[in-house]
C-alpha cells in the first residue's frame, strides 16, 4: 500500500503549493504593493520552491520502493532538447489550426502584431508560467504520479487515474481558496474540465511518446503562452500576436486551442506511438 501515500504525498505536495505560492502572492501584493507580474512571479517561485524539492525527494523513495532506478530519469537535464520539442508541436499544430480556421471562414485574421508590442510581455509570462504551472505541474502529475500509479496499474489506467488527479487539484484549492476567503484561481466549469481531461491525457502521452518529462513542459508552457496572447487575449489583458475575430462566436478559437493544440496533440502522440509499436514488433 506504499504506492498510495506516494500518490497521496505527491498530491497534497501540488495542491498546497499551489495554495501556498497564491497565498503568498496576495499577501506579498498587500504588503509591499508588488504590480500584478510580481505577484505572479513570487506566486511562481513559491510554487516551484516547494514542489519541485519535494517532488525530487519523493522520487528517490519511489526508486527504492520499486527497486528500478534509471540512469537517466524522465526529468533528468541530459533529456532538456525534448523540451524544444514539445514547444515546436505546440506552435506547429496552433499554426495548422489558424490556416484551417482562417480557409474555412471560422476566422478572419486582420493584423499580425510587430514583436516590440507584445515581446516583454511575452518573455515575462514565460518565466512565471514556468515556475507556477509548466514545471512544478509536469514534474508531479507527470512525472512522480504518474510513475507511481504505472508501477501498480497498466498504461491506459495510470493515464487516466494521473488525469483525474490533474482535475482534483484546483478544484480542491479553488474550495479551500474559499474557505480562507481568497479570491478563485481557477472558474471551474464544464468547458474548464473538459479541457483539463484532454489537457491532462495530451501531456501525459507526449511525455511516453519521448521518454521525457521535458517535452511535455515545453508543451504545456507553449500552449498556455499561445493561448494568452495568440487566442483568448481579448480576456485577459495580455498584448496579442495577431488579432482576429471569429466569424461563429467562439468556435475559431475553440478549435485551434481544443481541437488542434489538444485534440491534435493526442492524436499524434497516439499515431506515432503506435507506428513505434508497430516497427519494433515488425523487427
Amino acid at each position: 500500500m506504499k504506492w498510495i501515500l506516494f500518490v497521496l504525498a505527491g498530491w497534497l505536495t501540488l495542491a498546497g503549493g499551489l495554495f501556498l505560492g497564491s497565498l503568498s502572492g496576495d499577501v506579498a501584493a498587500q504588503l509591499f504593493g508588488l504590480s500584478r507580474n510580481a505577484q505572479l512571479l513570487v506566486q511562481g517561485l513559491v510554487m516551484s520552491g516547494l514542489v519541485v524539492p519535494i517532488i525530487l525527494y519523493l522520487y528517490q523513495r519511489v526508486y527504492r520502493m520499486t527497486g528500478i532506478k534509471p540512469k537517466t530519469p524522465v526529468y533528468s537535464w541530459k533529456r532538456l532538447y525534448h523540451f524544444i520539442t514539445g514547444v515546436l508541436l505546440a506552435i506547429a499544430l496552433a499554426s495548422l489550426g489558424f490556416i484551417i480556421a482562417s480557409l474555412q471562414g471560422w476566422i478572419v485574421i486582420e493584423k499580425w502584431h510587430t514583436p516590440d508590442q507584445w515581446f516583454a510581455a511575452l518573455l515575462i509570462n514565460i518565466i512565471i508560467a514556468f515556475f507556477y504551472e509548466a514545471l512544478p505541474e509536469e514534474l508531479a502529475l507527470r512525472g512522480l504520479l504518474y510513475d507511481v500509479l504505472r508501477h501498480r496499474f497498466i498504461a491506459w489506467l495510470a493515464v487516466l487515474l494521473q488525469t483525474m488527479l490533474f482535475l482534483s487539484v484546483p478544484i480542491a484549492v479553488s474550495q479551500i481558496q474559499a474557505l480562507v476567503g481568497l479570491a478563485h484561481g481557477n472558474v471551474i466549469t464544464m468547458p474548464y474540465i473538459i479541457l483539463i481531461l484532454c489537457f491532462g491525457i495530451c501531456l501525459q502521452l507526449l511525455r511516453l511518446l519521448t521518454g521525457s518529462l521535458w517535452t511535455s513542459i515545453g508543451f504545456h508552457l507553449a500552449y498556455l503562452e499561445i493561448a494568452r496572447f495568440a487566442i483568448w487575449s481579448y480576456g485577459n489583458g495580455a498584448p496579442r500576436i495577431i488579432t482576429y475575430h471569429d466569424t461563429v462566436l467562439g468556435l475559431g478559437g475553440v478549435f485551434i486551442s481544443i481541437g488542434m493544440i489538444v485534440i491534435g496533440g493526442i492524436f499524434v502522440s497516439l499515431v506515432t506511438l503506435g507506428a513505434k509499436r508497430f516497427i519494433v514488433k515488425s523487427v
